[in-house]
C-alpha cells in the first residue's frame, strides 16, 4: 500500500518536524483519512532508521488499540509489536512497539523499558492541566527519558473549554500539519456528506451546562426524552430514509433511556434498530457492529459508544438526535459517515439535534483560541487552561475561573424536525429575500460599482455590479440589469441610483438567493430558486 498525496505530506512534515523542533506536535486528520496507516508508516520509517527506538501509542477504546495494531502487524514483523490492554487480555512488556489502553499503563510508567516517543491516538483527550491519565503516564515516562517526545494526532484539534490542544504550555505545542475535511473530500478519498433541508427546528428551554460547558445530561434527557418529540422525529427520519433508500444509518442518542425509545420507535417502523451503550456487553456490541457491517441491520442507536473507533465503512446515513455544544463530539458523530464504500454516493446527516445551526459546518470547526491570562504575582502570560502560571506557580483563583467560564445563553435543543442547514460549507444555500438597499461603492482608481446588499431573515449578503465596467465584468453585469430591468437600456450606476423605486424594484423581482462560502465570505451564485420545503 502506497501513501497517498496528503499522507506522503504529513508523513514528511512530522519527519521534519522532529528532527528540527524540540517541541512536542500534532498531525490532523479528518475521520477516514487513514490516521492509522499513517502511524505505522510513522513508526515503520523510523525504525528502519533506528532498530533501537522505542515507542508507545496510546489510545483510549480497546478498537482504536486493535486498528492501529492491524494497520502495523501488516507493515513490520510481529515479534516487535506488543500489546498492553486488559480489554484486549493482553499485557506484553518487552515489545519495543507497544500498542496500548491509557487506562491499563497510566500508574505504570515505571515497569517499562523508557520509551523514545509516545503517539496518543484522539489525542484532543490530553487535558490541558491537572493529573489526567494521559498527563500521569507521560510525566512519568519522562522521569526515565527526560528527552521523551510527545505526538498527537486527531481528527478535532481542539477541546471544549480549552480552546485548541496545541499551545506552548500544554503537553502538545503546536500542530505540524493539517488536512481538511473538504479537500480529502474533493480528491476522492472521502465520502460527500450532504444534509437534508427541512423545516427549521423549534425553539425549546434552557438546558444546564457542565463545568466543561457541554449540557448536563439529566438536564437534557428532561427537554429530550419525550415520547412526541421521539416519535416525531423518528418518524420523520425513516420516512426521509425510505425515501432516499438509506440502507445504513447510525442513531445518536442522548442517554439510554432516550436510546431505548429511539430504538422502540424505530421497531415500530419495521426496523430492527438494537442500541448499544456503556451497559452493552462486549460480546453483544461486537455481535451489533458485526452485524450492521453485514448488512443485517439497517440501523443502529447508541450512546457515547460509536463516535470514535466506529469503522464502518457501509454507513449512509447519520441522524443527531443528540445535542452538544462540543464542536469535537459533533465532528466526530459526523465523521462516521465519511468512509467510502462501494456504490455509496454519499452520506446524509439528519440534524434534529441543531448541531449544525449550534457550529455550522463541519470543515469550518475551529476550537476558539487559547485564552490567555497573566499571572497577578510576576505578570507572566500563560494559557487559562493549564491554570496554574509555569513561571512562578500562581494559580488563577477558582472563583475567577468559575467568572470567566461562565457564559450562559439560550440553545437548540433535539426537535421533532430536520434542519435547514448545509453540512458543508461549500454546499450553496437558497435563503428568502426580505429586504433589499442598493448604494454606491468606490474604489480607487476603479469605476463605481452598484453594491445590491440583501436581508435575508438575520443575515446580510452582498453583491457588487459593475455597471459602469468594461471587459467582462462590464457585460456580465449589463446581463444582470436587461434581466431585472427590460426595456430601459444600458444601465449605470447613476442611473440605477437616481431611480427612487429601484431597491423595490429589485426586492419584487428577487424572491431569493442562493449563496455560497467561499473563503471568510458568501457569494450570491443564483437567484429565485425555490424554497425546498420537502414533505416526506
Amino acid at each position: 500500500m502506497q501513501p497517498r498525496p496528503y499522507q506522503t505530506e504529513a508523513l514528511e512534515s512530522l519527519h521534519k518536524h522532529v528532527c528540527e523542533k524540540a517541541t512536542n506536535p500534532c498531525v490532523v486528520i479528518p475521520t477516514g483519512g487513514g490516521k492509522s496507516a499513517l502511524i505505522a508508516w510513522t513508526i515503520q520509517r523510523w525504525k528502519q532508521q533506528a532498530p533501537w527506538f522505542r515507542g508507545i501509542i496510546l489510545a483510549h477504546r480497546k478498537e482504536l488499540i486493535e486498528q492501529n495494531a492491524a494497520e502495523l502487524y501488516s507493515f513490520m514483523p510481529s515479534n516487535e509489536i506488543g500489546v498492553f490492554s486488559a480489554a484486549i487480555g493482553r499485557r506484553d512488556y518487552d515489545a519495543s512497539i507497544l500498542f496500548a489502553s491509557i487506562d491499563s499503563v497510566y500508574k505504570k510508567a515505571g515497569e517499562f523499558q523508557p520509551f523514545d516517543v509516545i503517539m496518543v491516538d484522539e489525542a484532543h483527550r490530553i487535558p490541558p492541566h491537572g493529573e489526567g491519565k494521559y498527563r500521569t503516564f507521560i510525566n512519568g515516562c519522562k522521569k526515565y527519558n527526560p528527552s521523551l517526545r510527545v505526538v498527537g494526532w486527531t481528527a478535532t484539534p481542539f477541546r471544549m473549554g480549552c480552546g485548541q490542544i496545541c499551545h506552548r504550555d500544554h503537553i502538545l505545542n503546536e500542530i505540524c500539519y493539517e488536512v481538511s475535511v473538504v479537500d480529502l473530500i474533493h480528491d476522492g478519498y472521502l465520502c460527500k456528506l450532504r444534509s437534508k433541508v427541512g423545516v427549521s427546528q423549534p425553539e425549546l428551554s434552557e438546558v444546564k451546562r457542565n463545568s466543561g460547558g457541554d449540557y448536563i445530561l439529566n438536564s437534557l434527557a428532561q427537554a429530550t426524552n419525550r415520547k412526541s418529540v421521539v416519535s416525531s422525529a423518528v418518524a420523520e427520519a425513516v420516512r426521509i430514509m425510505d425515501t432516499e433508500n438509506r440502507q445504513h444509518a447510525v442513531f445518536f442518542c442522548v442517554d439510554i433511556e432516550h436510546c431505548r425509545m429511539v430504538s422502540e420507535e424505530l421497531a415500530q417502523h419495521g426496523i430492527c434498530a438494537p442500541y448499544v451503550t456503556s451497559k452493552t456487553s462486549d460480546s453483544d456490541r461486537e455481535k451489533i457492529a458485526g452485524d450492521f457491517k453485514a448488512g443485517k441491520l439497517r440501523a443502529i442507536c447508541n450512546v457515547n459508544v460509536y463516535t470514535e473507533g466506529f469503522n464502518a465503512q457501509c454507513v449512509d446515513c447519520i441522524v443527531l438526535l443528540r445535542p452538544t455544544l462540543s464542536k469535537g463530539l459533533f465532528s466526530q458523530m459526523v465523521g462516521r459517515g465519511l468512509r467510502l464504500f462501494p456504490n455509496k454516493i454519499d452520506c446524509l446527516v439528519l440534524d434534529f439535534a441543531g448541531c449544525i445551526e449550534e457550529h455550522g459546518p463541519i470543515d469550518l470547526l475551529s476550537g476558539q483560541s487559547v485564552v490567555m491570562a497573566t499571572c497577578q504575582k510576576c505578570r507572566e502570560s500563560f494559557s487559562r487552561a493549564v491554570r496554574v502560571c509555569p513561571a512562578c506557580g500562581w494559580e488563577i483563583p477558582p472563583q475567577e475561573v468559575k467568572r470567566l467560564e461562565e457564559c450562559e445563553r439560550q440553545r437548540r435543543m433535539h426537535g421533532d424536525k430536520v434542519s435547514s442547514k448545509s453540512i458543508l460549507s461549500n454546499e450553496p444555500e437558497t435563503c428568502k429575500v426580505d429586504t433589499v438597499f442598493v448604494s454606491r461603492h468606490r474604489k480607487p482608481e476603479s469605476p463605481d460599482s452598484l453594491l445590491v446588499q440583501y436581508r435575508c431573515g438575520m443575515s446580510m449578503f452582498r453583491e457588487w455590479v459593475c455597471l459602469d465596467h468594461e471587459g467582462f465584468a462590464g457585460k456580465n453585469a449589463q446581463a444582470w440589469w436587461r434581466q431585472r430591468f427590460p426595456g430601459k437600456g444600458k444601465g449605470t450606476v447613476n442611473g440605477a441610483l437616481s431611480d427612487l423605486l429601484v431597491s423595490q424594484s429589485l426586492l419584487d423581482w428577487t424572491k431569493t438567493i442562493t449563496v455560497r462560502r467561499n473563503g471568510k465570505y458568501f457569494e450570491v451564485v443564483g437567484y429565485n430558486k425555490p424554497l425546498v420545503q420537502e414533505a416526506f
